[in-house]
């Protein structure tokens, strides 16, 4: 057996890991958001101590989640691996663990600098219930980046840019243009957007917002139109963390080959004036299913960065996980 997977179901050394690595990942978030938040959960001003480690905690949330997604891939591809001459098996290892250690400790260096955040228009995915001031412009490119194959998902890159308008009266515009992915054939299609802000507490820090998004192909068409629709709650308490929940619907063939309705979710703590942890979620088994923690920060006065690793509801084993990197620019 040798410590490696077999027919009879026994996990390898990197399934272990992967677990170890994700069960970890997700309670230095919890814990890091519990010590960080102490403030208005305690009601009274907690030790910079405890802030700190809280602070850590999130920080340290992204490369766990990170190597736990590597080392899936890594069981995934044993078998294979194993048939290779000793030299290709060492040679592909090293590489792996090479770009692991260098993307891990690159976002952790990023993520800790002194960064001044500001308000997004999505947290990742999900949107948030802030909408753009008349006349306001904000520009945003996505790139999604999966750097190792998987048994059920292999490679790939995608990018896509964004604007966003503030219309007045709590109503912002947008247009994303989705399916730039490489390789393989383009599917370009153009997502025009409506959000709208019903209710802003002027006390109470909730807020409600509505959106739309239409989905029109332009270029390999697998479908003629298609439609995302939501409605979505926050609560923003006195430390300033914001809790976001709400429901979604899309229609046949946007994310999935029926129709797919669910809830979405997202959570944001600001660590300190200069960064904030955040993650959002959309539930369900399709093509926007994923949860996605990670980090926003500033680059400037008017750039906007943010970092976060989205890990699918399903396939997770399969490399169903990748790299979310976000730059937005505000119009001022």
């Amino acid at each position: 057996m040798n410590g490696k997977r077999t027919k009879n179901g026994i996990w390898s050394w990197e399934v272990t890991a992967a677990i170890c690595c994700f069960v970890g990942g997700m309670g230095a978030a919890l814990l890091g958001s519990v010590l960080t938040a102490s403030t208005w959960i305690l009601g009274a001003e907690a030790h910079p101590l405890v802030r700190g480690l809280g602070t850590a905690l999130l920080i340290l949330t992204i490369p766990l989640l990170i190597l736990a997604g590597y080392c899936m891939d890594w069981a995934e591809q044993e078998p294979k691996k194993s048939r290779l001459p000793r030299s290709q098996n060492g040679e592909r290892g090293s590489v792996s663990a090479y770009q692991t250690l260098i993307v891990a400790i690159f976002l952790t260096v990023v993520l800790m600098a002194s960064l001044e955040v500001h308000a997004q228009q999505t947290i990742f995915n999900v949107p948030t219930t802030d909408v753009l001031e008349k006349g306001k412009v904000y520009a945003e490119l996505d790139a999604s980046l999966k750097p190792t194959d998987g048994a059920l998902v292999p490679k790939f890159s995608s990018f896509v840019p964004r604007v966003v308008i503030g219309a007045g009266s709590r109503v912002e515009f947008g247009l994303n243009i989705t399916g730039n992915i490489q390789p393989g054939p383009d599917s370009t299609t153009l997502v025009p957007a409506i959000k709208w802000k019903p209710h802003q507490g002027k006390d109470n820090g909730w807020a409600v917002v509505v959106g739309d998004h239409f989905f029109v192909p332009v270029r390999n068409r697998a479908y003629n139109a298609g439609n995302y629709v939501y409605a979505e709650m926050s609560k923003t308490f006195n430390g300033g963390t914001r809790v976001t929940f709400g429901g979604y619907d899309f229609t046949r063939n946007v994310v999935a080959s029926a129709n797919r309705a669910g809830g979405q979710f997202g959570f944001e703590q600001p660590l300190n004036k200069k960064a904030t942890f955040a993650a959002d979620w959309f539930t369900g088994k399709h093509a926007a299913g994923y949860f996605t923690p990670g980090m926003v920060f500033k680059l400037s006065p008017t750039v906007t960065g943010y970092a976060g690793y989205s890990i699918g509801n399903q396939n997770l084993s399969g490399g169903n996980h990748f790299f979310l990197l976000e730059l937005g620019y505000n119009f001022n």
